[in-house]
């Protein structure tokens, strides 16, 4: 590890206040919340298949790396000689591959497939990359850490893109099949509290489209924009007082991580929908 750990001595020795809070805020573009916030708007504002296609990509992508954690078990540079940790409460768990850089690469490159323009396949190779860079500076993660996690991320949407082509009409139990795949890998290698946020959030997608799909198929055409900014700004509302309700009350630990996190999709995918669907907004 000294060699990678002197590839993050060699980055952190240009460190200045300024860049630390510049790292601080590029490494935000990997979190969860900033993710949730854009591909809401997407699903009930903008394009619904495109939002179910990135909420899949992510909630398989986070399992899949989840998974890839515990199997690998490698501790993270935060305390190793001569490296400073910044944000380190944004780094639970083990190291590789870096959860962060791959949820970027992955949220990029699902609109850049989706879309298809040069401008998104652009940002889903470099904001990535400075996500992946601000891991580093800020101590948490080893350059493997990074390069994985870019390399998942970015690789693992051209992948599954070839089977939401095929089987998009049949996207909820797609999604449940794929979700439980991962259930006895998580009781072989002992998931951890990570391993089963991440189960409970894809989960909760699965069993969200079922339940949209079903019994509400809501739709986007045709609906003003002040509507779509009531939806948003709702929605919004909504999924911070699952979020931060259910933290409050529930006490800390994997099934409750577990429940947490099964319950925000579903809130987002179904709930908020039928919601909207109702009262014609």
């Amino acid at each position: 590890m000294e060699f990678q750990a002197e590839i993050i001595r060699a980055i952190q020795s240009v460190a200045t206040p300024a860049l630390d809070i510049i790292f601080q805020a590029i490494t935000m573009l990997g979190e969860d919340f900033f993710i949730i916030f854009v591909a809401t708007f997407i699903y009930w504002c903008f394009n619904k298949e495109m939002g179910y296609w990135m909420c899949w990509c992510l909630s398989f992508g986070n399992l899949l790396v989840s998974t890839v954690k515990i199997a690998v078990k490698l501790e993270r540079p935060i305390g190793y000689e001569g490296i400073r940790t910044l944000r380190e409460h944004t780094a639970p768990g083990y190291s590789f591959p870096s959860g962060h850089t791959h949820a970027c690469a992955n949220f990029f490159t699902s609109i850049a497939r989706a879309v298809n323009r040069r401008r998104f396949w652009a940002m889903a190779i470099i904001v990535p990359a400075l996500v992946g860079l601000s891991r580093l500076y800020l101590g948490v993660h080893w350059p493997v850490d990074v390069i994985g996690g870019y390399a998942i991320g970015i690789a693992l949407p051209l992948v599954l893109w070839l089977f939401y082509r095929k089987y998009a009409r049949q996207k909820a139990l797609m999604f449940l099949i794929s979700t439980a795949a991962f259930l006895p890998l998580g009781f072989i290698l002992g998931g951890d509290n990570s391993f089963w946020k991440s189960f409970g959030f894809a989960l909760g997608i699965a069993i969200g489209a079922f339940i949209e799909t079903k019994f509400i198929n809501f739709e986007i055409d045709d609906v003003p924009a002040k509507k779509k900014a009531l939806r948003y700004i709702g929605g919004i509302i909504l999924i911070l007082i699952v979020y931060l309700g259910m933290k409050a009350v529930l006490p800390v630990g994997p099934v409750y991580s577990f429940i947490r996190y099964f319950c925000l999709p579903l809130a987002a995918i179904a709930l908020w929908p039928a919601i909207f669907k109702k009262y014609k907004f």
